[in-house]
């Protein structure tokens, strides 16, 4: 009975702790790391993919030196923790690269957990060279962000912190310093309406808040903004008719889609477009072509869609069909300019199947859809 105790113990502790690699671990909502084949809080080394020590964690928290690489970042990270809490320097440089202070895109220092002395940011101008873009010195956790465009220097951001967090108003601006966007803070939380400007005017665009989190009327085309849309939300959730849009040439939007949301997922008919850049029909916004159209179920394509270049323009290609489960299903029709050529063929599982039948030049093919391409060449103008 004791031999078995030992070596379940012995077994526990090999799967808890040792050695493990970055891909291995998961980390959890409470911010505890986890082995992903035991689903038991780590400790032990952790090495990236070339074997090399990247950290260690006690109990599924960072403890001691830490040396961080995020790849799709390009960086890389010298950082220090006490119970997974950061304390001491943390500087980030460019990766790869050598870690010497003319390469650093941060700097920032803790102690006990809380940010101390200033805190710097760089980042790289149109010649490539680094230039403090953000900087902030705290007292008591208080002081002022100042952040600037590295090429021209204009103020780009700029607001208080209290308690270090972002309190009061805070404001930003373009490249050339035109007032771009203005709201408030509250504990590190936006409240209330945030208003975004047009070349310094305030043209309607607004955002709502409440506790941090998207409420009511949200109606925001500015360029400089990643959430760009006409609609509503309840509690950070997208509610109703909404419309969204991509950035066009020269900073001007193109719509991307329209529909409705329920619940922060699309259902109904949602129609997709393309942007084009050319013959702006709108003030800031250019025309797009709408290339799909059709009905969803959370958020699940579903029923009988239309696809092409340019569907609102009958003479150009199109294709109608079934959609079950966000792939095409069923028989599809697909007919071309003057109706030469039409081809009809099925798909399962999202992929052409069984026979195509093609009329083109007063002719029929038959075949896979592989084989009546390599028939009739001209289907390689179009997708399927």
């Amino acid at each position: 009975m004791k031999k078995t105790f030992i070596i379940f113990i012995t077994g526990l502790m090999l799967s808890c702790s040792g050695e493990i690699y970055e891909d291995q671990i998961i980390i959890k909502e409470d911010g505890i790391a986890y082995n992903k084949e035991t689903d038991k809080a780590f400790s032990g080394d952790v090495l990236d993919r070339y074997g090399e020590l990247v950290g260690v964690y006690k109990k599924g928290l960072k403890d001691g030196s830490w040396f961080e690489v995020d790849v799709k970042k390009g960086t890389q990270k010298k950082a220090n923790y006490i119970k997974g809490v950061p304390e001491g320097e943390q500087v980030t440089y460019l990766f790869p690269g050598p870690r010497e202070k003319n390469k650093r895109l941060e700097y920032v220092k803790y102690e006990d957990g809380k940010m101390t002395g200033t805190w710097t940011t760089w980042s790289k101008d149109n010649e490539g060279r680094l230039i403090t873009r953000g900087e902030i010195t705290f007292e008591n956790g208080s002081g002022r962000w100042k952040e600037r465009d590295p090429n021209t220097r204009a103020l780009i951001r700029a607001g208080n912190y209290e308690n270090w967090e972002k309190s009061g108003l805070w404001k930003s601006w373009d490249p050339q310093g035109v007032l771009v966007s203005e709201g408030g803070y509250v504990e590190g939380e936006k409240v209330d309406k945030w208003i975004w400007y047009e070349k310094g005017k305030d043209v309607g665009w607004e955002e709502n808040y409440s506790n941090g989190l998207l409420n009511g009327k949200f109606h925001n085309l500015s360029p400089h903004s990643l959430n760009r849309g006409r609609g509503a939300y309840v509690d950070g959730v997208k509610t109703g008719d909404w419309k969204e849009y991509f950035i066009g040439k020269e900073g001007s939007l193109a719509l991307k889609q329209e529909g409705s949301y329920q619940f922060g997922k699309k259902e109904s008919v949602w129609s997709h477009y393309k942007k084009e850049d050319n013959s702006i029909i709108e003030s800031n916004i250019n025309k797009s072509r709408k290339i799909a159209s059709g009905p969803y179920s959370q958020d699940i394509k579903t029923g009988e869609w239309t696809e092409g270049p340019d569907i609102d323009l009958g003479y150009l290609f199109y294709g109608r069909g079934q959609y079950e489960n966000n792939q095409k299903s069923g028989e599809w029709k697909y007919v071309a300019p003057q109706e030469n050529p039409t081809i009809t063929g099925s798909f399962s599982g999202g992929k052409p199947s069984g026979t195509w039948v093609v009329l083109y030049n007063k002719k029929t093919y038959k075949g896979t859809l592989e084989d009546v391409i390599k028939k009739v060449p001209k289907l390689n103008e179009y997708k399927f």
